[in-house]
């Protein structure tokens, strides 16, 4: 593929804090270039400043900018799209599931109605867009990659403590604490675990903290839990293949970034039920999934107790281990063609 840019995209900055959206971002930035597509990539402040001058192309914002999309629209050169690079929405997280459409906050109404265009990292997010009221003919699917920095390695098999692992950043939706609080309840002097939870601790810090006084005050997790903080995903995925198998109990995932990445490392999953969270947890690939943080907890300490079934989730799991190019990620959406969305302003 070769020609000028046909695409720009108004982003957070690349190298921020750790999150799915900002490696989805990165490694898509990355792939159109690979394939001789570079996209033009703004701050907001920049995107507003030129918006107006650019010629044709679609310009994507990322959800974390949602606000700005209405005032981007009415200043964009005719022919420019504005489109929303969908990697989640506040309320979805909030409610874990579809809410009614009057509780979107103003911000997203305004961008879900303004918006002349979705990406959305699952079917299940565009489900929810539609569901909401946008134009199904608005909203395209861009399922991120999952080609892991580091190969594979196949699960191990040993007596010691069963290695689990969490990926996620310490804030309220992502489960963590009530999960810690349900395994201070189950778990026995006996139990040989060692959960290691993998996420930034400054993003909700009495969250975080919260989360550091349950491991601290129970003598029961204090020896078990190690609350690492935020980690490259090069180092995610070297813990994750060290681990036997990842745990999710975050309520709600628009796509979930660290569970397709133990689908392609060949590791078990147990997880809260959530958004997108179904389509990576099955039990034919080792999975278990359940219906909240207090059932993830029983269901942990219940591998922890059964070796014979951790090593039979192990051995679906590395059976069953896929990953997705992000090469393919940049193709889909150069398919998408110059002409989408078309624009619906006069």
């Amino acid at each position: 593929m070769s020609g000028g840019p046909i695409l720009a995209f108004a982003l957070p900055p690349l190298d921020g804090p750790t999150s799915g959206g900002t490696r989805f971002n990165r490694r898509l930035i990355d792939a159109l270039g690979a394939l001789g597509r570079p996209p033009e990539v703004w701050s907001l402040e920049q995107a507003e400043r030129i918006v107006a001058e650019l010629r044709p192309r679609t310009l994507w914002v990322d959800s974390l900018w949602l606000h700005a999309i209405p005032r981007l629209v009415r200043q964009a050169a005719p022919a420019c799209r504005i489109g929303l690079l969908a990697h989640w929405l506040p309320t979805l997280v909030s409610h874990g599931e579809r809410p009614p459409r009057d509780a979107l906050s103003p911000e997203e109404r305004a961008a879900l109605d303004h918006a002349e265009g979705a990406l959305v990292p699952s079917e299940y997010l565009a489900s929810e867009l539609t569901g909401l009221g946008v134009d199904p003919s608005r909203v395209r699917v861009l399922e991120p990659g999952s080609a892991l920095p580091l190969e594979p390695t196949p699960p191990r098999r040993h007596d010691g403590p069963v290695r689990a692992v969490v990926v996620a950043n310490l804030l309220p939706g992502k489960g963590i604490a009530p999960l810690l609080e349900g395994l201070a309840r189950r778990l026995r002097s006996s139990d040989a675990l060692e959960l290691r939870v993998i996420g930034s601790r400054t993003m909700a810090p009495d969250y975080a903290e919260r989360c550091r006084a349950t491991v601290e005050e129970h003598p029961g997790l204090c020896d078990r839990v190690d609350l690492v903080g935020a980690l490259s995903h090069r180092d995610c995925i070297e813990n994750l293949r060290q681990a036997d198998l990842l745990v999710s109990a975050s309520r709600m995932e628009s796509y979930g970034m660290a569970l397709a990445d133990a689908r392609a490392a060949g590791r078990p999953i147990l997880a809260r039920r959530g958004g997108n969270v179904a389509a990576h947890v099955e039990a034919r690939w080792g999975g278990g999934l359940v219906s909240d943080e207090d059932s993830l907890a029983a269901a942990l300490v219940d591998v922890v107790r059964d070796r014979e079934a951790l090593a039979r989730r192990q051995h679906l799991a590395w059976t069953h281990r896929m990953q997705r190019l992000w090469s393919a990620v940049a193709s889909a959406l150069l398919d998408h063609g110059e002409d989408w969305p078309p624009p619906r302003r006069s």
